[in-house]
């Protein structure tokens, strides 16, 4: 029986340890399988723009000079700058000029469909996010609005000598932001505007040399411009007597004493003149939104495309400290106005108020009729004619002259014959 004890526990032995071996062989293959499975990391080669573009291409591609790329990158570079070089980290350069790709062309990846800089297209989205909050917490030192009275001064003179409208500090407007497979949530429908596409409506004031003085970009598109105004902090510094100056904006705003808006049917030739002054003033930020959807195509067309509106907000601010530094880069951008078909016509305002009304006939009866006093006597000297026309009945004056003489000698819009 021993021996029989001994036979079975030597063969239950050989099995267990040919068992043990066999599992031990299986795992050994898994592993190996796993491991030729596991796809290894591949950095790929990374360009350098600053050494492979010629200036007219580094504009062409990132929408600045060469200059200002590297001002912008030394800008940024204590943002930027990651704590290690683990997994070949982004340096804050190429960073930056992946982001400004995306804002100049609305995508990380050129035509083809592969990123221009060679990196993965999610390694681009976190470059440009990281760019885009550097440049968010930057816009309190690049978007200003005058306060001193020197600064107030100088902007009144710039918007004086354009077409002669006096007290002016900027020139405010909305404009309409697209959104393109944003995720909303329940609240979508505040986001559609009266033209019944998604959007981020934004408030822009602008100086007469193109610089933006103020934004707000974090209203959806159903809200009505002059509610902007009336919630942002420029328009409770202005109800509080804080900022010095006027604000000309289109009927889409209320008249305020502050906020000077077109005469709605003018009567006599100085409301004309009030109204041609304001037009051609106004039309000023206009153009700035033009140039700045020329310059940043993220913000034209589809709108940014992004997850979250809060990320769409957070880029259209970018762009606009970006806009700003480039007034600085002496690059000459177009003047005109590119048509906006994603900013609907304005809408009718509320009631204006008492004061508004008190002061825009205060400044057609004290400013626009004496200049035009002044200037049918300059054109009478030349024009004889003219003199025939002027009159005087039941004591006020009655102005009557030649709309294209006066025209042609003063460059003011052109007025009809009339009394």
């Amino acid at each position: 029986m021993s021996d029989l004890a001994g036979i079975k526990f030597s063969i239950k032995t050989t099995f267990l340890v040919k068992a043990m071996a066999v599992y031990m062989a299986f795992g050994l293959m898994e592993r190996e399988n796993q491991r030729a499975r596991r796809r290894e990391r591949v950095f790929r080669d990374r360009t350098n723009p600053l050494d492979l573009w010629t200036d007219q291409q580094m504009y062409a591609k990132y929408r600045f000079s060469r200059l200002a790329c590297i001002n912008i990158i030394d800008m940024l570079q204590d943002e930027l700058e990651h704590r290690t070089r683990r997994n070949h980290a982004l340096p804050p350069s190429l960073q930056v000029f992946i982001a400004l790709r995306f804002f100049g062309h609305g995508s990380v990846t050129d035509d083809s469909g592969a990123e221009p800089h060679g990196v993965s297209i999610p390694t681009a989205c976190r470059a440009v996010r990281r760019v885009t909050k550097a440049l968010w917490q930057r816009q309190n030192q690049f978007i200003k609005f005058p306060t001193t009275p020197e600064e107030v001064q100088q902007k009144q003179r710039d918007f004086m000598v354009i077409q002669g409208f006096p007290r002016v500090v900027g020139a405010i407007d909305g404009t309409h932001i697209r959104l393109t497979n944003v995720a909303l949530g329940p609240t979508e429908y505040v986001y559609v505007n009266r033209k019944g596409f998604y959007s981020i409506n934004v408030k822009l004031v602008c100086d007469a040399k193109y610089r933006i003085l103020n934004v707000v970009a974090r209203w959806p598109g159903s809200t009505h411009d002059s509610r902007i105004l009336q919630e942002s902090r420029l328009g409770h510094a202005f109800r509080d007597g804080q900022l010095q100056g006027i604000l000309l904006g289109d009927s889409g705003y209320a008249l305020k004493p502050w906020l000077m808006t077109p005469s709605g049917i003018p009567q006599t030739p100085a409301e004309q003149a009030y109204n041609s002054a304001h037009r051609t003033t106004k039309a000023l930020i206009e153009h700035l939104n033009g140039q700045l959807k020329n310059k940043f195509l993220c913000l034209g067309g589809t709108g940014p495309r992004v997850r979250t509106a809060e990320k769409v907000c957070d880029i259209i601010t970018a762009c606009c400290v970006l806009f700003n530094i480039s007034k600085d880069d002496h690059i000459q951008e177009p003047y005109n106005h590119m048509p906006d078909d994603d900013n609907p016509a304005p809408e009718a305002a509320a009631d204006d108020d008492v004061y508004g009304t008190a002061v825009r006939n205060d400044i057609v009866c004290n400013f626009f009729t004496q200049f035009l006093w002044l200037a049918i006597e300059s054109s009478a000297e030349k024009h004889p004619t003219i003199s025939q026309k002027l009159c005087v009945a039941n004591g006020s004056m009655t102005i009557t002259f030649l709309a294209r003489i006066f025209t042609l000698d003063h460059g003011l819009a052109v007025f009809s014959e009339g009394s």
